[in-house]
């Protein structure tokens, strides 16, 4: 995905959060990719991998250019072993020069710079996959984040709740000890137990703060305490899910660069030819009897097949293969332990469903009784201790049941998670 692309998805996040202000897990996930700061890493491997390629293809279609010059002395030099009279014999100067321009062109190389962009190709989309691997594991953290948080706002819900209920019986309570129908000690006890729920609610609005501004840190949305954090139904599916992991991606790319590299370790065996050409100046030229500043030329067509590339030919056969049963060993240990994983979790979604069964159950009995001890309290039956305690009774019932359901939403994503869904 590139960087067009994730700005757009993230301008679609971001209008759509400020539009409803309320933020899905979906969105989370996607804004998180977007905001970390590892993501632009991918567009930096491309761009590595583009320029690697570049290079390849002016190295194959431009000559190699190389200027080379050289001054010698030498002790001893060629002579004609004649004397004619009347006739200067030249002789050869013990200093010599040379300046020449050596360029070559490739004719053929066996498909070398095809199969160099192979492998390079492959190692980029591994470097870029690695990122992948890297940007999935975000989602536990997002995980963590938005499902605590979703606990912490119906855990207040619910002590709000607690503390409308205490009001109203303390209300009640009071008009009673002013009447006299009623101790005092009865309006301290609910006034206490309201005084404990405010300050549960104030450590839960605190935990809330921390919890959204963690999640707004992490995805770079404006979450704010009026944002709604929602759970799409569809992302809690967890029937005849694939498996989508990152990581089995890397090891098929894995697998493709060693197919490449076995391709181009197999092309060492092919000959080169290539077109030469070389213009100098020296002394002495190409006429060695001359022994004058001359220019020359030389040009033909070179071959060069070095057989001492497949000396060790077999062994780096022999070790990309071995490199490749390693990938598959890891692919296996990998897929066996997601496997583990997600036996794991769907024990853990099925342990779940059986706690909010009888969850269900205690709620409707704490409310019953809760609402027995309410009819009692008014009667003055029993003391408001009495009634205070079932109703944070009946209050940790439902926080239970709040808790497992979440624990089960958290479950089934994780889920989805482990699959790569």
């Amino acid at each position: 995905m590139n960087k067009v692309l994730l700005g757009f998805l993230g301008w679609l996040s971001l209008s759509a959060v400020q539009a409803q202000n309320t933020i899905t897990l979906e969105q989370a996930y996607a804004a998180a990719i977007q905001n970390y700061p590892l993501t632009r890493q991918k567009e930096v491997v491309q761009q590595v991998g583009d320029l690697t390629l570049a290079n390849l293809d002016l190295n194959r279609r431009l000559p190699q250019l190389a200027l080379n010059g050289q001054a010698t002395w030498q002790s001893e030099v060629t002579k004609l072993p004649i004397e004619l009279p009347n006739i200067k014999v030249p002789q050869i100067s013990k200093d010599q020069y040379k300046l020449t321009l050596d360029a070559g062109y490739l004719l053929y190389d066996g498909g070398l710079t095809q199969l160099q962009r192979q492998v390079q190709q492959a190692n980029t989309a591994i470097e870029q996959q690695r990122v992948d691997v890297e940007l999935n594991r975000l989602k536990d953290q997002v995980n963590t984040f938005f499902l605590n948080a979703l606990l912490t706002d119906e855990n207040r819900q619910l002590t709000e709740a607690l503390l409308a209920d205490l009001k109203n019986r303390i209300d009640k309570t009071a008009a009673n000890v002013r009447f006299g129908t009623a101790a005092q000690l009865n309006l301290d006890a609910l006034q206490a137990e309201y005084l404990k729920a405010e300050q549960r609610l104030a450590e839960l609005a605190a935990v809330r703060k921390g919890l959204r501004d963690l999640l707004a840190l992490l995805t770079g949305l404006p979450i704010t305490e009026t944002t709604a954090l929602q759970i799409a139904d569809n992302a809690l599916t967890t029937e005849n899910l694939p498996v989508q992991r990152p990581e089995l991606k890397l090891y098929s790319l894995q697998r493709s660069l060693f197919e490449a590299q076995t391709k181009l370790t197999d092309n060492r065996r092919f000959p080169r030819i290539s077109a030469f050409a070389q213009p100098g100046v020296g002394r002495p030229g190409l006429n060695f009897l001359n022994n004058d500043f001359r220019s020359f030329f030389i040009g033909g067509i070179r071959l060069n097949w070095a057989f001492n590339n497949t000396y060790t030919l077999k062994n780096d056969r022999q070790i990309l293969n071995l490199n490749r049963q390693q990938v598959d060993i890891q692919q296996a240990a990998f897929e066996r332990n997601l496997a583990i994983q997600l036996r794991q979790q769907q024990n853990e979604i099925e342990r779940i469903q059986a706690l909010i069964a009888k969850d269900r159950d205690i709620v409707a009995l704490r409310s019953r009784i809760r609402q027995a001890t309410a009819v009692q309290l008014d009667n003055g039956a029993i003391a408001a201790r009495d009634y205070a305690a079932e109703l944070n009774a009946e209050n940790q019932a439902q926080l239970n049941l709040k808790l497992h359901e979440l624990q089960l939403i958290m479950a089934r994503i994780q889920y989805r998670t482990l699959t790569g869904n």
